[in-house]
């Protein structure tokens, strides 16, 4: 151990350097300038529960726990992150590209942008749909209600139809097979 009058500096040549408590559940810190003239703690070896703990400016950050690791406050990483088996709780905020294998969603999931979906779209319950467009073809294996107007451009084939209430032709209408109009 050495000072230079201004450090305190711990030289090892030829091993390891280890500091070690034997004090029953008693912990190893290690405290530094806090930026403000008094210090704080910056690490805490915890000998009652194991976790060795890094703290910002006193403040709890990173501990580890005997079934991982807990973080308090953002986490900023760059490079890629894997999660084995996980729970997230809170906001999961991500910015650029995301490639997820399989989301399962229970509750409400707001886009404020485009949703691009290159795959079938199995939707089971009630669909609230604002504004769809659809390019290609839609099979419908059950009852379609149109609660508005209906607008078709290009050839519509319709092998059965039922209407209620008033139908305006503004063109020829052209009937094959049997037609029966009362009025």
């Amino acid at each position: 151990i050495k000072h230079t009058g201004s450090n305190l500096q711990i030289f090892e040549t030829t091993g390891g350097l280890q500091i070690t408590n034997y004090a029953n559940d008693q912990d190893v810190d290690i405290r530094s300038d806090d930026g403000s003239g008094g210090t704080s703690l910056y690490f805490r070896a915890d000998g009652s529960t194991g976790e060795a703990i890094l703290y910002n400016y006193g403040n709890e950050k990173i501990k580890t726990t005997s079934t991982g690791v807990s973080i308090t406050g953002n986490n900023v990483v760059s490079g890629n992150v894997t999660a084995v088996d996980g729970t997230f709780s809170g906001d999961l905020d991500v910015d650029g590209h995301t490639n997820l294998d399989n989301v399962s969603i229970s509750g409400v999931t707001t886009a404020a942008g485009a949703i691009d979906l290159n795959a079938d779209l199995d939707v089971d319950g009630h669909t609230n749909l604002d504004n769809v467009s659809i390019a290609g073809v839609t099979t419908a294996a059950g009852a379609v209600d149109i609660n508005a107007d209906l607008d078709v451009d290009g050839h519509t084939n319709l092998d059965n139809v039922s209407i209620a209430g008033f139908t305006t032709i503004t063109q020829d209408l052209d009937v094959d097979g049997h037609t029966n109009l009362d009025n």
